[in-house]
C-alpha cells in the first residue's frame, strides 16, 4: 500500500523545512509549494492525501486555494489542514466549512503537527462540517478551557462549535469572553452586543455588557465574568480581574 502523499503550502520556507522533518520519519510522500497557484498545479498533477495550507500567502491566499479544492470534490478526495498565526475564530470557522478538516494556530510544535496529520488521514474524507449533534457538550468544552486559562483548547473547541452554529447567543457570549481574555475588549464587547440583541433575555451577554461598563467607567467591578451556563462563577477572576482586561476596558 502506497504512503499518504502530503503537500505543504506556505510562503515561509522555514516553516515548510520544519513541517518536513516533522513528517519525514513517519514515511509520508512529501511535496512542497511556496503559494497557492504552485500549491493548485502540483494538487492537479499528484492528487495528493492531504495538503497543509497556511492561510496567508502571496498570489494565491489560502482560503482562495482551499475553495479550488473544494470544487474538485467529490472527484478528489483531498483532506486539508489549515495553519494560521491569526487566531480569528471567524477565519477558522470560514477555513472548516469550506472543508478544511483541522486546523493548527502558529507558532507549530511537532507534536501538534504529526497528531493531527495522523488524526486527519485517519478520518473518511468527506470535507464537509457535521451536520450537527454535540453542539452543547462542544459549548461546555468551551466555558471548561476558558476557566482553565487554557485559552488555545478554548478558541480550538469554540472554532469547531462555530461550524455547526455561529449565530446563536450561546456561541456569540463565549467567543467575547474569548476576545476579552486576550485583551481584545471592543471585539468582546461587539461580540456580547451581538448576542444581545439576537436574545434581549439572554442574561450572560447582558451581564458581560454590565460589567465591561462598569470597568470603562469605574476602572474596575464586582461583577464576574458570565460564561453561559447559569453560573456566573468566582474563579473566572483570571479574566474579570487581570490587568490587560482592565486596560482594554477602560480605553
Amino acid at each position: 500500500m502506497q504512503s499518504p502523499r502530503i503537500l505543504i503550502v506556505d510562503d515561509d520556507n522555514n516553516i515548510r523545512t520544519m513541517v518536513r522533518v516533522c513528517l519525514e520519519q513517519e514515511g509520508y510522500i512529501l511535496e512542497e509549494a511556496a503559494n497557492g497557484s504552485q500549491a493548485l498545479e502540483l494538487i492537479h498533477e499528484t492528487n495528493p492525501d492531504l495538503v497543509l495550507l497556511d492561510l496567508a500567502m502571496p498570489v494565491m491566499d489560502g482560503m482562495t486555494l482551499l475553495a479550488e479544492i473544494r470544487s474538485l470534490l467529490p472527484e478528489r478526495r483531498i483532506r486539508v489542514i489549515v495553519m494560521t498565526a491569526h487566531g480569528s475564530v471567524q477565519t477558522a470557522i470560514g477555513a472548516v466549512r469550506l472543508g478544511a478538516s483541522d486546523f493548527l494556530q502558529k507558532p507549530l510544535t511537532p507534536v501538534e503537527i504529526r497528531q493531527s496529520v495522523a488524526s486527519v488521514l485517519h478520518e473518511a474524507p468527506p470535507l464537509l462540517p457535521p451536520p450537527g449533534g454535540g453542539y452543547g457538550e462542544v459549548l461546555q468544552t468551551v466555558r471548561r478551557a476558558l476557566r482553565a486559562g487554557e485559552f488555545a483548547a478554548a478558541e480550538a473547541a469554540l472554532m469547531k462549535a462555530g461550524v455547526i452554529s455561529d449565530s446563536d447567543p450561546a456561541f456569540l457570549n463565549l467567543a467575547g469572553v474569548l476576545h476579552e481574555s486576550h485583551g481584545r475588549v471592543k471585539s468582546a464587547q461587539h461580540f456580547y452586543e451581538k448576542a444581545a440583541a439576537l436574545n434581549r433575555r439572554y442574561k450572560p451577554a447582558q451581564e458581560n455588557l454590565r460589567r465591561l461598563g462598569e470597568m470603562r467607567r469605574y476602572g474596575k467591578t464586582r461583577r464576574k465574568v458570565a460564561f453561559g451556563d447559569d453560573d456566573v462563577r468566582d474563579d473566572a477572576e483570571h479574566l474579570a480581574d487581570s490587568d490587560h482586561v482592565e486596560t482594554g476596558a477602560s480605553s
